[in-house]
């Protein structure tokens, strides 16, 4: 067999071996089987009208954090109108790399007060040269400051790719594009947020927005929130 043969046989079984394991912790689902729905937003999206966008979701995440002293110029406005309709609040921090767990965890703190019936603090890893030590660092204070266990978001093929195995036991907020019809299933950590639209429309907001169901029924969505 020539050389390039043999090296074109191997990228094949690489492929091949690739996508098995990327579709061996995915699962067929129907949109339908989750009532629990809702957003995430930042200062891309324009809310007009609150009251309509409570009509068809559960709940509202927002970015309110990054670097060691970014603060979203849309999240306190957001955080109370959002509270005003009665929509479940969540606020998540960007993990940038060249900044230390602990000064991100500072500007997250300073800037989120997370009360009764609140997500639990929620932290953006998206980086490929972000130090996984720092984000384990970060949601150690995170969970100790706020007495609860953080969720993860990532995309699945991120996640898939550099940080499974290394946080087990943390609940995952993951996208995976909904025109596969699949979401994510490890044995070992449970996603219990899927985001599978990346470019929705929803009453009540300008431009394109980010759509999520809670993966389960509603009394696992209570016990998700902080008592």
């Amino acid at each position: 067999m020539s050389k390039k043969k043999v090296i074109l046989l191997s990228l094949l079984v690489i492929i091949a071996i690739s996508t098995i394991y990327y579709f061996s912790n995915l699962k067929f689902y129907k949109i339908n089987d989750y009532s629990i729905r809702g957003i995430d937003i930042s200062r891309f999206q324009t809310i007009y009208d609150w009251d309509a966008v409570k009509k068809t979701n559960t709940f509202c995440i927002m970015k309110a954090t990054q670097n060691d002293n970014y603060f979203d110029t849309t999240f306190k406005n957001n955080w109370e109108a959002s509270h005003k309709v009665n929509l479940i609040r969540g606020a998540y921090h960007f993990f940038s790399p060249k900044f230390s767990a602990e000064s991100q965890f500072e500007n997250y703190k300073r800037n989120v007060k997370l009360v009764s019936n609140d997500l639990p603090p929620i932290l953006d890893v998206e980086w490929m040269s972000v130090d996984m030590n720092e984000v384990k660092k970060w949601l150690i204070l995170a969970e100790n400051y706020y007495g609860v266990k953080p969720i993860i978001y990532s995309s699945y093929t991120f996640y898939l790719a550099f940080m499974k195995g290394k946080f087990d036991n943390y609940p995952l907020w993951l996208f995976v594009n909904g025109n596969l019809k699949m979401r994510p299933n490890f044995s070992k950590n449970e996603c219990i947020i899927l985001q599978y639209n990346q470019g929705g429309k929803v009453e009540g907001i300008k431009g394109d927005v980010d759509l999520d169901v809670f993966i389960g029924n509603e009394e696992q969505f209570k016990k998700l929130l902080i008592k």
